[in-house]
This record gives C-alpha cells, sequence and structure tokens, in this order.
C-alpha cells in the first residue's frame, strides 16, 4: 500500500505488515514501543478483533504496520527484552532495591517490605485499594512481604 510522504512529494514509500498478533493488548503495547522509539506506525483490525476474539485468524489478528524503510530497525526495538521489574510499592523500576533490614525466615532475602492497605487517591484507583485491603485481611496481620519467594509473614 503506497502512501504519499508530503504534500509536494512525488515520492512514494511502501507500507508493510511487520507482525500480526492474536490479543489486541500485545499489538498496542508493540505500537507505544515503536513509538517510543520514534518509528510511525500504525495498527488495523484492532476494533474487529476486540469485538469478537473468533475474528483474530480469520481477519489475520491485529497487524502491525510500519514504513518498509523502518522495517529492520523496528524488529530490533521489538526483540529488546524489557528491563522493567516489580518493586515494593507496585511500581515498576530499576533492578536496584534499596536495601532492608529485614529478612526473609524462609529464604533470607533482604528484598522484603513491610505493606499497609493503600489509601484511594481517586476514584480510579478503588480496585487496587480493595485487593490491598483484602490481602491484608487474608494475611491476618502478616506485614512483611518477601518479593524474591512471595512469603508473606
Amino acid at each position: 500500500m503506497p502512501m504519499s510522504t508530503g504534500t509536494g512529494s512525488s515520492r512514494q514509500e511502501n507500507i508493510i505488515v511487520l507482525d500480526s498478533y492474536y490479543e489486541p493488548l500485545a499489538a498496542h503495547m508493540a505500537r507505544t514501543k515503536l513509538e517510543a522509539a520514534g518509528i510511525p506506525c500504525f495498527l488495523t483490525n484492532e476494533n474487529l478483533v476486540s469485538l469478537n476474539r473468533m475474528y483474530s485468524p480469520v481477519a489475520g489478528g491485529v497487524r502491525l504496520h510500519v514504513y518498509q524503510r523502518d522495517a529492520a530497525q523496528a524488529t530490533e526495538v521489538l526483540r529488546e527484552l524489557p528491563l522493567m521489574q516489580a518493586v515494593p510499592g507496585g511500581l515498576a523500576g530499576p533492578a536496584q532495591q534499596p536495601h532492608s533490614a529485614t529478612t526473609c525466615p524462609r529464604c533470607g532475602s533482604a528484598d522484603v517490605t513491610t505493606e499497609a492497605p493503600a489509601e484511594p487517591v481517586n476514584a480510579a484507583s478503588w480496585l487496587p485499594t480493595l485487593l490491598a485491603r483484602l490481602r491484608h485481611y487474608f494475611a491476618q496481620g502478616q506485614t512483611h512481604h518477601c518479593f524474591n519467594c512471595g512469603f508473606d509473614y
């Protein structure tokens, strides 16, 4: 599918299908990753597949399109592994974590946090707040969580 690059330019550029995704969420994550790297791209079939997942194989999935000139760079960007890790407090961050004075009795890891139920910040945070409170209800007074082995004590 040729596409003009500018209003005054007669040069045509080819747009290709770089990849196809069964899940719309995976396609949007790939699109976001490419856009963050400065590579122009777009998705097709996302609405059709979102309406009914059974349409995905028939429609060829959610398709990620890029300019042919950007295909090699886009492939490399999508091959890079994410560097984000779960950290205390539920935010993603670098692999280095602050040292905790408490160690896990099960595995001896220092990657331990003292948790308190989160207070709601706005109307959109009601679900995480509810889940945090339910987790503490079932933990029945256990206030430490080990991120290494998942043990609550």
